[in-house]
C-alpha cells in the first residue's frame, strides 16, 4: 500500500527581515557550535599523535573542516527553499556531510528534522543510508590511515550514528504530524462553520417563505371576506330596494286618492311603517361601498331552502333537510337578508360535501331556539381522505363571515367520522 505524505509547511517568504535574520542566527550558531566539536576532535588527534599527527588525516580534517564550514553557512538560507525535489536534495546533502565532517553534525541534525517534517518514509530511509553510508566510508579510511583494520568498534559507531539520525527525523515526523494535524482541524472548523452558515441561510430562506405563504394565505382570505360582504351587501340592497318600493307605491296611492276610506288609509299606513321598519333594521348591516360582480344571483331570484335540496336530489345527491322548531312558511316572513344568509350557506355546504365526500349522505337540520336560528350539516368523511380535492377553505371562510355580518357565526369541526358546520343568525 503506497502512503501519501501530506504537503510539508511552506517554507518562510524570504522578503521577510525577520526570517532573514533567524537564517542567519541559524547559521552562525551551527558554524559556532561545529567549530568547538572540531576544535575537540582536532585536539584529542594532536594529544594521541604527541602533535605530531599523519599527514593523510590532517588531510582529512581539513576536508572536515572544509564541508562543515560549508553546510552550517548554508544550513539558514536553506529554510527558505520551498517544499520540493530541491528541498529534499539540498537537506539531504547537508545530511550526508555529517559522515565525513564532525563540524557538519550540527547542521546535518537541523538538515534531518527539516527531511522529517515532511513525513516521506523513502527520504528518511534514504537519509539515514547516506548518512551511514558516508560516515562508514570515513571510518574506514581513518582506520587504515591509522595502519589498523576496521573492527567492532566501527560497527558499534555506526549503530549510534544511526540512532542519531533517526531522533532528528522522527522530531521532524512529530512537528509535521502537529502541523498536518492543525490544519485538518483548522479546515473541519471552517468547514463547519460554512455549513452552518448555509444552515442559517436555509433556514432564513424557509422563513421567508413561510412568512410569504402566511401573507398570500392572509391576502386570499381577506379577498373571500371581501367578496362574501360585498355579495351580501348587493343582495340587500335588492332587498331594501324592494321595501323602498313598497313604502313609495303606498305612499303615493295615499297621497293623490282622496276618496279612500279610513279602514284602507290605515292599513295603507301600516304597510308603509312596516316597510320602513324593515328597510331600517336591513340598512344596518349594507356595506358602505357596493361592488358588482357577475358570479353572484340576484336577491329575486336566489332559491329557496327547500329549492336547493331539491336541486341536490336532481343532481344524485344525498340531501335531507329537517325543520326544528320553524317552517318554510316562518322562514319566507323573516328577514329577507337572514333568508338569504341561510340560503347562500346551504347552497355552499351542499357544494363542499359533493365535492369532498361524493355520494355520501349530508343531513341538515334548521332549528329556531328563542330569538336565533340554527343550520347545523354532517356528513360522513370519505374513506380515502388522502385523495379528496384539495381545499383552500375559501367556501367556509365565505360562510362564516355572512354569518357574521348579520350578528351571528359559524364554526366547523372534524370529528372521527365525520365532518359537521354548524352556523347561527338572529331571528
Amino acid at each position: 500500500m503506497t502512503v501519501t505524505a501530506p504537503p510539508a509547511p511552506a517554507a518562510p517568504s524570504v522578503r521577510s527581515v525577520r526570517q532573514w535574520a533567524i537564517a542567519i542566527a541559524q547559521s552562525l550558531a551551527c558554524t559556532a557550535l561545529g567549530f568547538l566539536f572540531f576544535l575537540i576532535n582536532f585536539g584529542m588527534l594532536l594529544e594521541e599523535f604527541s602533535d605530531n599527527p599523519p599527514e593523510g588525516l590532517l588531510a582529512m580534517y581539513g576536508v572536515d573542516a572544509l564541508v562543515g564550514v560549508a553546510a552550517t553557512l548554508a544550513i539558514g538560507p536553506l529554510r527558505f527553499v520551498p517544499p520540493g525535489p530541491w528541498h529534499s536534495v539540498v537537506h539531504l546533502l547537508v545530511a550526508a556531510a555529517a559522515g565525513i565532517s564532525g563540524w557538519a553534525w550540527v547542521a546535518a541534525a537541523i538538515g534531518l528534522y527539516r527531511l522529517g517534517v515532511r513525513r516521506r518514509l523513502l527520504l528518511d530511509g534514504v537519509a539515514v543510508l547516506l548518512v551511514a553510508g558516508m560516515s562508514l566510508t570515513a571510518m574506514v579510511l581513518d582506520a587504515r590511515t591509522r595502519g589498523i583494520e576496521p573492527g567492532m568498534l566501527e560497527l558499534t559507531t555506526m549503530g549510534i550514528i544511526v540512532v542519531l539520525v533517526l531522533i532528528p527525523l522522527l522530531m521532524g515526523h512529530v512537528v509535521g504530524t502537529r502541523a498536518e494535524l492543525l490544519t485538518s482541524l483548522r479546515e473541519h472548523a471552517a468547514s463547519a462553520d460554512r455549513e452552518r452558515e448555509a444552515a442559517q441561510h436555509a433556514r432564513e430562506a424557509a422563513e421567508r417563505e413561510a412568512a410569504a405563504l402566511v401573507r398570500e394565505r392572509d391576502a386570499d382570505d381577506a379577498r373571500v371576506r371581501a367578496e362574501e360582504r360585498s355579495a351580501l351587501a348587493r343582495d340587500m340592497h335588492d332587498s331594501i330596494s324592494h321595501h323602498l318600493a313598497t313604502i313609495a307605491m303606498h305612499a303615493g296611492a295615499m297621497s293623490y286618492r282622496d276618496d279612500l276610506p279610513v279602514a284602507e288609509l290605515r292599513r295603507s299606513a301600516g304597510t308603509v311603517r312596516d316597510a320602513a321598519q324593515q328597510a331600517n333594521r336591513e340598512l344596518r348591516t349594507v356595506l358602505m361601498t357596493l361592488r358588482t360582480s357577475g358570479g353572484d344571483t340576484p336577491l329575486a331570484t336566489v332559491p329557496t331552502l327547500t329549492d336547493i335540496v331539491e336541486r341536490c336530489r336532481e343532481e344524485g345527491q344525498d340531501v335531507e333537510l329537517t325543520w326544528d322548531g320553524l317552517t318554510p312558511e316562518d322562514l319566507e316572513g323573516a328577514d329577507r337578508s337572514t333568508v338569504v344568509t341561510l340560503a347562500r350557506i346551504l347552497a355552499e355546504i351542499t357544494t363542499n360535501a359533493a365535492k369532498h365526500a361524493p355520494g355520501a349522505p349530508l343531513r341538515v337540520m334548521l332549528s329556531r331556539t328563542g330569538d336565533s336560528v340554527q343550520l347545523n350539516s354532517r356528513n360522513p368523511l370519505p374513506e380515502n381522505a388522502s385523495r379528496a380535492p384539495t381545499s383552500t377553505g375559501h367556501g367556509l371562510l365565505g360562510v362564516q363571515e355572512r354569518a357574521r355580518l348579520l350578528g351571528g357565526d359559524a364554526e366547523h369541526h372534524v370529528r372521527e367520522d365525520s365532518f359537521e358546520v354548524e352556523a347561527w343568525t338572529p331571528w
